[in-house]
């Protein structure tokens, strides 16, 4: 096909998309009418784009590998239709699909119901004990049967499997011709179906919340079988962007060792003294396929926006200075995290011509302009539960970037508890160790030093332990570690894999380069400080000391610069910047007070981790709220005044069926641990009942909470707005990233009848008709 037929071929499409806009103002025809136009303009687009590339040759690069790519570049395929539908005759194509299925109920997760909104939709009178049988595993289990098998993916991500239960849950998979891999790990573990007749397993390594397999496809001609390396994601949620980005790069980077290795044994193999080529041969195909290997990155992602798992994917590297527009406040990384295999490609990126990063997704739930559906949607009582954040800043106080251990353990090294002028002035004469008025950098260091060793302390008594576990010199005279059961321990400590890091902290704090006998003889004398000949607890005690100094040593000098961060002396008695005056250093022990009391005034709180974390929380309390939970308190109260612990059992039994479970279990049973140790009556005050609540909904259980008190009589959904914006929550959670391919077609997450459900009649997920909070994704794909 000439260029001349292409380019008329084109305005043919456009033409075709102008006259089809005409009808999308007729609600029934619109969606199928979108999807025809950009069906029919992306297949256009595709024979322009293969005869712009022979026309061309090297020049041009296939316009799948941008990673802005313009709407209609990928079709947008009807749900719920089987994938393997939408392959061409003669095309070399496969399908994924990728789906938090939501825990199975089976024998655990006695929860699940609770997730669930009721049928009739969000502010609709209910009765409270109507029959709960499709939150049971057996309908949701038939409805995850009919969505996978009817899809037919060729390779199925599922996230939240059971390990205990997975077999029989899953035996299905089996009967239908699919292998799998499931995680060893994890309560919440990823599993990787795949059909063997199309795919066979080469490798597999179990990472942090993500699962890596290696597939070779069996249906390409064996002369150029194709590897896909499959990244199965269920990434960390909540406030923990640092440990998401940690997730993804190790396991992209496992793909990169498992290079590395055929590498070497090419190397090997061609050095060796009789290399034999054909060995030679095989082992330079093996290479040759892992070098040309396409690779998705898929599943639950538990964030959305601009994240540095976006970043690290698309554009290949994050910075230790780049910061997640969530968490402004928050490293991620302290050194450059990069990925070597090029930029990769959200799939709905592709067909919806949107991404994810500063709001341009957009919230709308319709198709009609393009934006890209979340595939998490979910009851929003937040506006019940909860008054908006103040906008109000405590802009006078600044804060520490430390976390909170090291705050603890600063505030101990000095001796602050209530951070009063008399503590604060006597800490400043604790850490001006010369005496000259001001607290330099050297100071500091040492101050976070001890505040390291503060923090780590129990991990420091539990390693002296364990290092003198097993040796008894008692027949000596002394107690301790003669020169040779000290040095049997380090080079034991050497071969340990779990302590690499505490065997570098040794060598660096005692200057061992070798474990020579030599060094550790000198060692063993520099430690021996009373000359015995005998290393005892209190010596050895000395030496953790200074091997966690070492080991934090990068981390510790930072936090040094970061404590002068902001200011600077121009006076004529501290003209270097590297000096704090006396006020100075107070203005940032009060910043290491708020950080200790929970951040700053008018902050999203993510976590509560202070009881002024939890008064903050209570606040926040609705007027609709405070008057529910002083009506189940009420209800329960034996007295009128608190709740008893036979009180407190009642409800909990009514809400979770039984003792020893639950959120609402684990915050009241420390409560009455804490108030059993200060010898009070063992009685909760309405303001620790309020707190149990505040710490749950700190947690992110706003659904379980609403049931929990409609269980005990109250009607909050009632009270629900009738915008159906503002009755859902909704995420992009769920992605499939991926390079070395093309895609040929997305999925929609909902057919019409199923998105008018939720959005006109209110019906969240999970619910009757769906399994799980999570929308399954999926895309086809052929090789590159």
């Amino acid at each position: 096909m000439n260029m001349h037929w292409v380019s008329l071929l084109l305005r043919l499409s456009t033409i075709s998309a102008v006259a089809a806009l005409s009808l999308l103002s007729q609600p029934k025809t619109r969606y199928r009418l979108q999807v025809q136009v950009r069906s029919i303009h992306s297949s256009l687009s595709s024979s322009a784009r293969s005869c712009s590339l022979t026309d061309r040759g090297d020049e041009t690069e296939q316009t799948t590998t941008t990673t802005s790519p313009s709407t209609f570049d990928v079709p947008i395929l009807p749900a719920r239709q089987p994938l393997p539908s939408f392959f061409g005759e003669h095309d070399e194509c496969f399908s994924l699909l990728s789906w938090n299925i939501l825990l199975p109920n089976s024998i655990d997760n006695w929860w699940c119901h609770k997730q669930y909104a009721h049928a009739g939709g969000i502010g609709i009178d209910i009765d409270i004990d109507n029959d709960k049988a499709h939150t049971q595993w057996k309908h949701r289990q038939s409805l995850i049967k009919e969505r996978v098998l009817h899809s037919a993916p060729d390779v199925f991500c599922m996230q939240e499997a059971d390990g205990d239960t997975f077999d029989a849950d899953f035996e299905f998979m089996k009967d239908a011709g699919y292998d799998h891999v499931l995680h060893k790990k994890f309560r919440f573990r990823c599993a990787t179906f795949f059909l063997k007749d199309k795919f066979l397993l080469e490798q597999v390594a179990h990472k942090d919340r993500t699962l890596v397999t290696s597939l070779r496809c069996r249906t390409t001609p064996t002369s150029t079988q194709r590897i896909l390396h499959v990244v199965n994601c269920h990434l960390s949620g909540g406030a923990a962007p640092e440990r998401r980005l940690r997730q993804v790069h190790d396991a992209v980077d496992q793909i990169r060792k498992w290079t590395n290795v055929l590498e070497r044994t090419v190397t090997q193999l061609s050095k060796g003294k009789r290399p034999s080529p054909k060995l030679v041969a095989k082992a330079e195909q093996a290479l040759a396929e892992y070098q040309d290997a396409a690779m998705i990155v898929c599943g639950d992602f538990n964030s959305d926006g601009n994240t540095a798992v976006r970043k690290l994917l698309v554009e290949g590297s994050v910075e230790p200075d780049w910061h997640e527009p969530q968490y402004p406040d928050l490293r991620l990384t302290s050194k450059r995290r990069e990925q070597l295999f090029g930029n990769f490609i959200d799939a709905a990126e592709l067909a919806y011509g949107g991404n994810v990063c500063d709001g341009d997704y957009g919230e709308a739930h319709t198709l009609s302009d393009g934006s890209r559906p979340a595939t998490y949607v979910v009851p929003n009582f937040a506006s019940l539960l909860l008054l908006p954040i103040s906008k109000e800043e405590d802009i006078d106080t600044p804060q520490t970037q430390f976390g909170l251990q090291i705050a603890r353990g600063l505030a101990d090294a000095l001796n602050l508890n209530e951070f009063c002028d008399m503590e604060m002035n006597r800490a400043f004469k604790l850490a001006d160790h010369d005496g000259n008025g001001s607290i330099d950098r050297d100071e500091v260091l040492t101050l976070l030093e001890n505040a390291y060793v503060a923090t780590y302390g129990q991990q420091i008594e539990q390693e002296r332990r364990n290092f003198f576990w097993g040796f008894d010199n008692k027949d000596q005279g002394d107690g301790g570690l003669t020169k040779e059961q000290f040095t049997n321990r380090l080079k034991a400590l050497q071969q340990d894999c779990e302590g690499e890091r505490k065997a570098f902290g040794l060598a660096k704090g005692f200057n061992l380069q070798k474990l020579s006998e030599m060094e550790m003889e000198q060692a063993f004398e520099d430690l021996d400080l009373d000359g015995n000949g005998l290393l005892d607890e209190d010596e050895f005690q000395t030496l953790l000391e200074t091997v966690y100094v070492a080991i934090y040593g990068e981390e510790i000098d930072k936090q040094r610069t970061e404590f002068f961060m902001g200011f600077q002396n121009t006076g004529s008695d501290a003209s270097d910047s590297n000096e704090l005056t006396r006020v100075q250093f107070t203005e940032r022990l009060l910043a290491l007070h708020q950080e200790l009391e929970g951040g700053r005034k008018g902050a999203l709180l993510t976590e509560v981790r202070t009881e002024a974390d939890v008064q903050k929380m209570i606040e926040r309390f609705t007027p609709l709220l405070q008057r529910t939970l002083d009506e189940v308190f009420d209800k329960y109260s034996s007295n009128g005044d608190t709740l008893t612990q036979e009180d407190v059992n009642n409800f909990l039994i009514k809400t979770n069926g039984e003792l020893g479970r639950g959120g609402t279990f684990r915050h009241t049973s420390t409560i009455f641990k804490q108030i059993e140790s200060s010898s009070k009556p063992a009685e909760l005050t309405r303001r620790d009942w309020y707190g149990v609540f505040a710490r749950e909904l700190a947690e992110g259980r706003g659904v379980q909470v609403v049931y929990d008190l409609e269980e005990c009589g109250s009607n909050v959904r009632s009270h629900h707005p009738d915008n159906s914006r503002d009755k859902f929550y909704q995420g992009w959670l769920d992605y499939i990233y991926f390079q070395k391919l093309v895609c040929t077609g997305v999925q929609d997450v909902l057919t019409e009848a199923e998105r008018a459900r939720i959005y006109s009649e209110g019906d969240a997920l999970p619910n009757e008709w769906h399994p799980s909070d999570h929308l399954p994704v999926s895309a086809i794909f052929s090789w590159k």
